[in-house]
């Protein structure tokens, strides 16, 4: 086991997500520190150092030089991610483009030798992508984690506990609801879909979906990374998985911006958000505490890449678990494109 005192890090992609500077503590709502973007994770954790960063646009490094120069004074600055990472040889990666374009880096980044690659969600955009990233990391030994964030936010955490302890007895049905403006597909629909898919704890066997009114052809991906909401629709899905539990994605643009889950089992009935959760049961009805002071979101999605990285195993978030996700996004497109008919899972993208 070689444990480093600083993992050297650098960053591709360089939007709000990757770049922007930390909350204050307690801004999103609900605590803890919550960074909103890849650089402030790092930044926050002594065991990380960013050594370099890259964008095709000399705009976005511009912006980040003035954002981060004081505090990450020693810096280069790239427009070609493989030089830097050539150049650097980096111990972690973090890939923060565009949705479809998160293949290329992480093939070339696990074939270049990094240790971790933390990639932003979704894992990509089309399976046969998906796959040639998954084949790139396990064939060199690259740990991966996806940023599905909520696998690290505390509020999941007991809620999951209390799933596995049978607090509702035998898991039935979850319904997930997400309204708002950026109620879309892939750039929010991928954190819904995994947290559903991760209090199922099972595989999903078909699907079936109506898209949003006026993207009845919506095959294949059209979006730009989640920028623009009109590229990616909104979905009404659902989820057999094997276990035999059902799930309901209740999802559109212009609903009430309400963002829960609400998990039912034979016993009783788990509500949660990213605030709060409580348990329901004949018994009565009872709030879920949920720790705080603790680190969540990107900074715990990199302390524990870095514990894989060390000790082995695989993280909560792993590849494979965002191929599925992937998957399932893909099978609602395909069942509006079929007439809204069940579509089985696994998915022949050719097919569709």
């Amino acid at each position: 086991m070689n444990i480093k005192e600083k993992y050297s890090v650098c960053i591709v992609g360089l939007t709000g997500i990757g770049s922007g500077a930390p909350l204050v503590d307690g801004e999103a709502g609900y605590g803890p520190v919550v960074p909103h973007s890849h650089a402030a994770a790092y930044s926050m954790l002594p065991e990380t150092e960013i050594i370099g960063v890259c964008d095709l646009r000399q705009d976005r490094l511009n912006q980040f030089e003035a954002t981060w120069s004081q505090s990450l004074p020693v810096l280069k600055y790239y427009t070609d991610y493989r030089r830097m990472i050539a150049e650097l040889q980096p111990d972690i990666i973090s890939v923060v483009t565009s949705d479809n374009r998160h293949a290329d880096i992480v093939v070339d980044a696990a074939n270049a030798g990094v240790k971790g690659i933390f990639c932003e969600k979704p894992i990509a955009t089309t399976l046969a992508d998906a796959d040639r990233m998954i084949e790139a990391v396990e064939k060199h030994g690259v740990k991966m984690t996806i940023n599905h964030s909520r696998r690290w936010r505390p509020i999941f955490r007991p809620v999951m506990a209390e799933l596995r302890n049978g607090a509702i007895g035998e898991l039935r049905r979850i319904i997930c609801s997400y309204g708002g403006p950026r109620a879309m597909l892939f750039r929010n629909g991928t954190h819904m879909v995994d947290t559903l898919c991760m209090f199922a704890d099972s595989e999903p066997e078909w699907v079936f979906a109506e898209l949003e009114e006026g993207y009845q052809d919506y095959w294949p991906y059209q979006g730009d990374g989640g920028r623009t909401p009109e590229l990616e629709p909104s979905v009404s899905g659902y989820i057999h998985f094997r276990n035999g539990v059902r799930a309901f994605y209740n999802n559109e643009k212009r609903m009430f911006g309400r963002r829960d889950w609400e998990i039912f089992g034979t016993e009783g009935c788990i509500t949660v958000n990213d605030r709060h959760a409580e348990l329901e049961t004949n018994a009565g009805v009872r709030k879920i505490d949920c720790p705080h002071r603790t680190l969540v979101d990107s900074p715990a999605a990199i302390r524990e890449l870095i514990r894989i990285i060390e000790n082995g195993g695989e993280t909560c978030s792993p590849p494979r678990n965002a191929r599925q996700v992937l998957e399932i996004l893909l099978g609602f497109m395909a069942s509006q494109k079929k007439g809204n008919v069940r579509i089985d899972l696994p998915l022949n993208e050719n097919a569709v």
